[in-house]
């Protein structure tokens, strides 16, 4: 859990003058300590807090603070066990300062070892066999492990650009197979992300993704550590105008 943690926070950015974190779900606090230790100011969330100056936050409902708040929102290791990923990412963005930064982890369903086991048991990383079935979503279990790819489109439409990968632990098993499957892997995400898409806003992205999709960090780390960038207002504005320019050009074929 160390090394997963001190590689999300090696991802925050330098303190801007008065910067202010939100760590969401913060645990046993490791991760508030190493932001404060870097000279954050921090404001950590629980869903019951029990710490002093914590502050209690349920995650299907609206984030308890105000729209463009911090600078920085951290959230390890919680995204697969909340029963809409959608809403977290959306609320966020909203806690968010526009240019502000998330870093967010979670099991890294995509590493070469993890597709290897799914290929023999059905199961990936972070959801290795079934769930007991006394439980259900509300219990909290980690039950929705989503790979890059899916957190890649829908924080994108949250206004949430995923810009950099961090590292975690590496599983010696993880040396053995990717150099076996790099290279097929490689290719066959070319052909799939990235030839044939005539659209160039789409084929920008698609390359960004593609380039992710394909890095050591996503084939070989155990967990998937993530650094997210709110746009800013003329950034949203230009991605809006091109959402509309392509959903006309669809209209008339």
């Amino acid at each position: 859990m160390s090394a997963r943690v001190h590689g999300a926070i090696d991802l925050a950015p330098a303190v801007p003058s008065g910067g202010i974190a939100l760590d969401i779900s913060a645990g046993d606090g490791l991760s508030t300590r190493l932001l404060k230790h870097r000279g954050w100011r921090v404001v950590s969330t629980e869903h019951r807090a029990t710490a002093p100056g914590w502050v209690s936050a349920e995650l299907d409902d609206h984030l308890p603070f105000r729209s463009a708040s911090f600078d920085l929102v951290v959230m390890l290791e919680v995204i697969e066990h909340v029963p809409d990923i959608p809403h977290v990412l959306c609320e966020i963005g909203r806690v968010l300062k526009p240019g502000g930064i998330a870093i967010l982890s979670t099991p890294n369903r995509l590493n070469v070892t993890s597709r290897v086991h799914y290929l023999l048991s059905g199961f990936y990383r972070g959801r290795r066999a079934p769930l007991p079935y006394r439980y259900r979503v509300s219990d909290g279990r980690n039950w929705h492990v989503m790979g890059l790819n899916d957190l890649h489109w829908i924080a994108y439409g949250e206004g949430l650009r995923i810009e950099a990968l961090g590292r975690s632990r590496r599983k010696p098993r993880a040396y053995f197979y990717t150099p076996l499957f790099y290279l097929p892997i490689k290719a066959f995400s070319w052909l799939l992300y990235v030839r044939g898409v005539k659209d160039p806003g789409q084929r920008s992205i698609n390359r960004e993704l593609y380039g992710q999709m394909t890095s050591l960090p996503l084939l070989m780390d155990e967990n998937l550590v993530m650094r997210l960038r709110k746009f800013r207002e003329a950034e949203s504005e230009t991605i809006r105008n091109k959402h509309s320019e392509a959903l006309d050009h669809n209209r008339n074929l």
